[in-house]
């Protein structure tokens, strides 16, 4: 199967991803195409093993991978489902400059924690099939809402699983800083409880508006990161239940033992405070709202 490269709509550290169209004697379809920036030994080993951990995982809330194909000179790219909508940064940054946002937040709680709630069910997914994957890099931009509000988790790109630490350094510090668990900050080794973290910091930003640190910078964000140095939740946000603010303080508590053990049951401590099966009615009428007023780029 050949593709058309129709719109370029990301770019990562080795990646760029497009939404293309097939080109064959079937109906055609639209597809995210992700090719590798520059091909080097690194980067296609981080793309075959994305395609081989998204290969054994199917699940609503993870964008699935759909081909494998080659270029020209023989350098893989993988063909993934397409999101029609938005990434969770421009929806959160689009839904408060179209002056939709709930007060302090990006977006009312509910809503916040089923975004929350739909992630640790795409994580949960992909760790009963890979136990002890580690995502490393959950994060707004990896978080994808299609119109129809469905969440779904993209991005496996450096994620830890099975044998991969024979080639990588499972510890090394990898993904965005601002949303690395303490252990990635003090590179020591890492499990899945790291990606509950990054959870955690997502679910705080989308109820205050920004991220638990007063930090100047990446490095000084590290370091209070590392040190745990964070503005609970509850003196940013006293209005909330106090059950959804213990439940993201547990998430992002510093040493990895005090979190919740695993995304099943960080899941179960937040779906009380989720808006549940209407999740993904609220988010569709959300962005209804946002494109009848000031309406964002879509971004994959």
């Amino acid at each position: 199967m050949r593709y058309e490269l129709l719109e370029r709509i990301g770019a990562g550290g080795s990646g760029t991803v497009y939404r293309a169209r097939e080109i064959g004697p079937s109906f055609p379809k639209e597809v995210c195409v992700k090719r590798l920036s520059r091909s080097c030994e690194i980067g296609i080993r981080d793309l075959w093993e994305e395609a081989r951990l998204l290969a054994r995982v199917r699940h609503a809330n993870v964008a699935s991978l759909l081909a494998i194909g080659q270029e020209r000179d023989g350098t893989p790219f993988l063909v993934l489902e397409l999101v029609q909508g938005h990434n969770l940064r421009a929806l959160s940054r689009a839904v408060v400059a179209a002056g939709l946002a709930p007060p302090r937040a990006y977006l009312p709680e509910r809503i916040a924690a089923h975004v929350a709630c739909s992630v640790l069910r795409g994580l949960a997914a992909s760790q009963r099939v890979l136990p002890g994957l580690v995502h490393r890099d959950v994060t707004p931009t990896n978080i994808l809402i299609s119109n129809e509000g469905e969440v779904k988790l993209t991005d496996f790109g450096i994620a830890l699983s099975g044998d991969r630490g024979r080639w990588t350094r499972p510890s090394l510090v990898k993904g965005k800083l601002g949303y690395v668990a303490p252990e990635q900050a003090r590179g020591t080794p890492l499990d899945p409880r790291a990606d509950l973290f990054a959870v955690g910091v997502v679910l705080y930003e989308l109820l205050a508006r920004r991220r638990p640190w007063r930090a100047k910078g990446a490095l000084d964000e590290l370091r209070a990161i590392e040190r745990g140095d964070l503005e609970l939740l509850h003196e940013v946000r006293p209005d909330l239940d106090s059950g959804l603010v213990q439940a993201v303080e547990r998430l992002l508590e510093l040493h990895s033992h005090d979190r919740y053990a695993c995304a099943d049951d960080a899941l179960r401590a937040l779906a009380p405070y989720s808006a549940g099966d209407l999740g993904s009615l609220r988010i569709s009428a959300l962005l209804r709202d946002l494109r009848r007023g000031a309406p964002a780029k879509d971004s994959r």
